[in-house]
């Protein structure tokens, strides 16, 4: 356990990996529950501080990339994964053949020995040089993001700086920042390309050598998918494509009503308002201070949360040359201390995604006495935490937005709306990559138009010949670096608007039952997490039928022509 330096980040992975088998050796050898019990402790917590190091390096590589110590700590893990997989095998393959398991489950759950048998499926050492050029690919698809450099309006601009411009009120600047953007992505179309096909072909490598008729299987096992099935999503994307399509439509309606347009442009598609997006109120420094009062006005907990964030200095949103772009929540050292990253570029979408990032920290927080890897990210139903987070600060958003904060409602609850059928769209083109792996780019793209053209009638390219030949796609992160993690997004919503819904009709109760949820993680399947909250299943039939008239209800009260 002494063998990791928590503050660079580096790790002597021989002498770790001598430390696991002393550990592993001394849990399998344990003669009563309480002396295995304590060895399985320590088996976690000398998992977690890897894990927890691998997260350091990767949040220093993303705040730095032009680092190069940084970049070689990132490379050392992504190139240490086979013998970490090898480790983890070996403690899941343990665990499962404990002398006391049954007791090790009750007091644990077992949720921990469900994640380890489909996880055992997932790794061999046939697969050790497949997984490291898995991760080398995924690190250059991160970097051509990462360092993209899109000169606009006389300024050098990085993809998250141009975001202002992509929702400016001035439609021919609007026009012409896509334009720009379409030209980067088109500069490189080919690496996007080229990246793309060698991480399908790896993958479905991967898969065959562990014994998979595909990657999807595979795919679904790496999520820690214990509760829902791929029939189940299939299920989903027919209720989406049988109401969530209607209903998007109406919304788009009332989009072209309020920006006073006759035809939806791609350009448009982001911009809801005549006036523009609500702004928020003050500047840096002020933001991370009204949300730190707002943490403090929610709950004891997300004040203490919030408290030991500022104390650590674990946030970092400022956006910077060098810096990758997008935002994520992550930990670091084994005391799993939560850490907030993002891009901050001046617009409404900081407070949602500080809010949205802000909700993922604090279930790791809540979650991190488990101590165990697996139930600080529930892989299959973290973003049922951050989006309800989104929501769950609504009633302080007039500190950002002023008279402006209905406006920011709306926006908040619709566009989630709107993006639904694009996460089906990610979704089933997944599927497609990897149950037809030999398909030609040509295909692939003419797949991704035919899919756009089923979830997204109203989308018009406008001329963009790049765009319509069915490149959309190379923007989509997930897509590259996480498949078929993409879909968990609106699952996660579906989830999330429920407990909004309950938040208005009984604040109390809905804050407990969102607590409950917290303090489980990852510890039951997301079915399971949905049942303790008492929430309805996005797979059940009609379900989303009566989500949707619940919020129709809502939206059909706010007079949205005046935005």
């Amino acid at each position: 356990m002494n063998n990791i330096k928590q503050k660079d980040s580096i790790i002597n992975i021989d002498h770790y990996e001598k430390d696991f088998e002393i550990m592993l050796n001394a849990f399998k050898n344990a003669k009563s529950f309480e002396e295995q019990n304590i060895q399985f402790e320590i088996l976690n917590y000398h998992r977690n501080a890897y894990q927890a190091s691998e997260n350091e390096a990767r949040i220093n590589f993303f705040r730095d990339m032009s680092n190069t110590e940084y970049n070689n700590q990132h490379a050392f893990f992504q190139d240490s994964e086979p013998r970490w997989l090898k480790m983890t095998a070996k403690y899941y393959r343990e665990i499962l053949k404990a002398k006391f398991r049954k007791q090790l489950e009750r007091k644990w759950g077992n949720q921990l020995f469900k994640i380890a048998k489909i996880k055992l499926k997932t790794y061999s050492d046939e697969v050790q040089e497949d997984i490291r050029m898995e991760n080398r690919l995924v690190s250059e698809y991160q970097e051509l993001l990462g360092k993209a450099i899109i000169p606009f309006d006389e300024k050098k601009l990085r993809l998250s700086t141009l975001a202002s411009y992509l929702e400016s009120p001035d439609r021919k600047i609007r026009k012409e920042a896509f334009e720009a953007k379409s030209i980067y992505f088109k500069r490189h179309a080919s690496d996007f390309d080229r990246i793309l096909d060698e991480l399908v072909k790896t993958r479905n490598r991967i898969a065959k050598k562990l014994g998979y008729s595909s990657f999807v299987k595979l795919g679904y096992d790496r999520m820690h998918r214990t509760g829902h099935t791929p029939e189940d999503i299939v299920n989903y994307h027919k209720q989406v494509k049988e109401h969530g399509v209607q209903f998007i439509s109406a919304l788009r309606k009332k989009q072209l009503k309020r920006i006073n347009i006759s035809n939806l442009k791609y350009y448009d598609e982001s911009y809801f308002f005549k006036n523009g997006s609500p702004s928020p109120i003050g500047k840096h420094e002020e933001f991370l201070e009204i949300y730190r009062f707002i943490f403090h006005e929610l709950s004891s907990e997300t004040g203490r949360f919030f408290d030991e964030l500022i104390e650590k200095e674990n946030i970092d949103v400022e956006s910077r040359t060098n810096k990758m772009g997008g935002a994520f929540a992550s930990y670091s050292g084994p005391e799993v201390a939560p850490f907030i990253f993002a891009n901050f570029n001046g617009t409404s979408n900081d407070v949602r995604v500080f809010a949205h990032e802000a909700g993922h920290a604090f279930q790791f927080y809540m979650s991190r006495h488990s101590k165990i890897l697996e139930y600080i990210i529930p892989y299959d139903s973290c973003e049922i935490f951050s989006f309800t987070m989104e929501r769950f600060v609504w009633p302080w958003m007039e500190l950002f937005f002023g008279e402006d904060t209905q406006k920011y409602h709306f926006s908040n609850l619709t566009e989630a709306f709107i993006y639904m059928p694009v996460v089906s769209v990610v979704d089933e083109f997944e599927h497609f990559l990897y149950e037809f792996p030999t398909a030609t780019m040509q295909a692939r793209k003419q797949k991704w138009r035919e899919l756009e053209h089923e979830y997204l009638p109203e989308r018009d390219y406008d001329g963009n010949e790049f765009l319509d030949k069915g490149t959309g796609f190379y923007e989509i992160g997930h897509l590259f670096t996480s498949p078929f993690y993409y879909i968990d997004y609106d699952l996660a919503h579906f989830a999330a608007v429920q407990l909004w819904i309950k938040q208005k009709d009984d604040p109390k109760y809905a804050w407990e039952s969102f607590l409950k949820m917290c303090n489980q993680g990852g510890r039951l399947s997301y079915p399971e997490l949905l049942k303790i909250a008492n929430l309805e299943s996005p797979f059940e039939d009609g379900s989303m039928e009566r989500l949707l008239e619940k919020v129709k209800n809502w939206i059909d009260q706010v007079d949205d022509d005046s935005f």
